[in-house]
Parts: structure tokens; C-alpha cells; sequence
């Protein structure tokens, strides 16, 4: 078993030495290898070159249309950016359909500073305009009228009239809906006398005992709008019957019946009546005959 064992281990070490002295080489250990030769280049053929040469010119021919269109694109880069900035001035802003509020008052709504020199830029920044909670307002619209010209559309909303409460007035529109309490009167909008009402809401819709009286109440607004005719006050009686102050003047319009018809007729004799003092009955108003009284005071 022993000289088994010193046989194994005389093996091994012979597969060692046989293999370290198979990874020195012939010449030993620290042996370096011989360098290799360098391969001559081997000259190009007067064809080669020539093609050479071609893909050489096709690369160079290639960057330079790049780099002529990039100068391209920059100058019509800037061609516009010269248009935007000077063709584009804003010199002129036209504002319609304002009564309630002046020029003025609606530019510093929009926010419109004389700072804004660019048309487009104005417009995209104001377009969308919110007049949520601003009094009388139904919108502001706007459109580019020009290179150098905005034109604001305003849209008021129609007032049917106000309603003095204490020491405030409690405006309402078109659907009931209180637009506005301010203490200030206007004196274009007609005092609305005879209602019974909650306490107003801003924005909510005044709560009267009878809401059957709006529609009258819009339909007489705009026939007064119809021909611009300005009125004091409107009354109204428990029987939902309709009055008319008018300076010196007073209007029995009674009920709705008619209503066009009679207030056609108040405009037709608005000539007749400057001057005098007295009521104009209409309310018992029959187109069909001579219906019209007027009583002197």
C-alpha cells in the first residue's frame, strides 16, 4: 500500500513538471516569443483609389446639402420669429356690446396691460375669459380682427329689473336669478314694486310667492328693449295685474292679454302724452275697437 501510494505521488509531480515546462517552451522558463513580422501594406490599384476617392467626394457632397438645408431651416426659423415678433404687434383693441361698464373697466377685467405687444400671444392668454360672479356679464367673446387689431365682443345679461330692499337693490335676470345686490341704482333698469320674497341669494333664484309672474315680467322687459322706451317703475297687484310709471305718466297695463299689442300702443302715444300728466288705461285694451283712455290729473 505505501510504495502504491509513493507511486501515485511520484506520478502527479511528473504531470506537473510536464506541463508547467509545456507552458515555457523549448527555450525555458522567461522565454519570450519571437515578434511577428509586419505585414507590408500592399499599394491600392489605381482603380481602388479612384473609388476611394468617390466615396470620399458622395461623403463630403452629402454633408454639405445637410448643412445647406439646416441654413435653410434656420433663416425661415427666423423669417418667422421676425414676422411673430414685429408683424404682430398689438396697437388696437375694439371692445362692443359693453352699456354696464365702460372701455376701460371692461380692459381691466381682462387684465389687458399695454405691455402685451404681440396680437396672438393676447389672444391665447385671454380667449377663454370666466366672468363667472361678475355683475351683469353673460360673457366676453374675442377674435383676432387683424395683425395688429383684438376685437371683444361683450354679452351682457338682460336685467328685467331691480327690486329696492332697505338701503340695497337686488337685481334679477331673465330667470329669476339674482345677478347683482349692490347700493347703487341703475337707472336704466325698471324698480320692480308689489313682489313678496325670501332673502336673496347672489348667483340663486329670487324666492317669490308667485314665480308665475317671470315670465310677464321678461316678456314686458323686452318689449320695453324692443323700443327703447325707459320706465320708473313696474307694479305689481295681487291679481298679477301690471302698471307702468313713467315720470308724470301712469300705465294700466292689467294682465298679460295683449301684452305686444299694448305696450305697441303706450310707444305709438308717448308723442302725444310729453307734457301731460295722468293714467294711460290699457288694461281692459281690445284690438278690435276703440279701447284706449287717458285721464288728465
Amino acid at each position: 500500500m505505501e510504495k502504491h501510494a509513493e507511486k501515485q505521488q511520484h506520478n502527479k509531480a511528473d504531470a506537473a513538471q510536464i506541463k508547467r515546462h509545456s507552458r515555457e517552451g523549448p527555450q525555458g522558463k522567461g522565454h519570450r516569443r519571437a515578434k511577428r513580422p509586419k505585414r507590408k501594406k500592399i499599394p491600392l490599384s489605381p482603380a481602388a483609389l479612384r473609388g476611394q476617392q468617390m466615396r470620399m467626394e458622395r461623403r463630403k457632397a452629402r454633408l454639405k446639402k445637410l448643412l445647406r438645408r439646416f441654413v435653410i431651416v434656420l433663416a425661415i426659423l427666423a423669417v418667422l420669429a421676425l414676422i411673430f415678433v414685429f408683424g404682430f404687434r398689438l396697437k388696437t383693441v375694439n371692445v362692443t356690446g359693453n352699456s354696464r361698464y365702460t372701455k376701460e373697466e371692461i380692459l381691466d377685467l381682462i387684465q389687458y396691460d399695454e405691455q402685451y405687444h404681440n396680437t396672438i400671444i393676447f389672444y391665447l392668454q385671454h380667449k377663454d375669459m370666466d366672468v363667472e360672479g361678475i355683475p351683469f356679464l353673460d360673457g366676453i367673446y374675442m377674435d383676432i380682427g387683424g395683425a395688429d387689431t383684438i376685437n371683444i365682443e361683450v354679452v351682457e345679461k338682460i336685467v328685467t329689473g331691480c327690486i329696492k330692499d332697505g338701503e340695497r337693490y337686488i337685481y334679477i335676470d331673465t330667470d329669476g336669478i339674482v345677478c347683482e345686490i349692490s347700493d347703487v341704482c341703475q337707472e336704466d333698469v325698471p324698480l320692480i314694486e308689489g313682489l313678496e320674497y325670501e332673502e336673496p341669494q347672489l348667483n340663486q333664484m329670487l324666492n317669490v310667492t308667485d314665480t308665475t309672474i317671470y315670465n310677464p315680467l321678461l316678456n314686458l322687459t323686452l318689449l320695453l328693449k324692443k323700443y327703447e322706451m325707459s320706465v320708473d317703475t313696474v307694479r305689481f297687484s295681487g291679481d298679477l295685474t301690471m302698471s307702468l310709471t313713467m315720470g308724470d305718466i301712469q300705465v294700466m297695463l292689467g294682465g298679460s292679454d295683449y301684452l305686444e299689442d299694448k305696450v305697441t300702443e303706450l310707444h305709438n302715444l308717448l308723442p302725444e302724452l310729453e307734457g301731460l300728466k295722468g293714467t294711460l288705461h290699457l288694461e281692459n285694451y281690445d284690438p278690435s275697437k276703440d279701447s284706449i283712455i287717458f285721464t288728465k290729473e
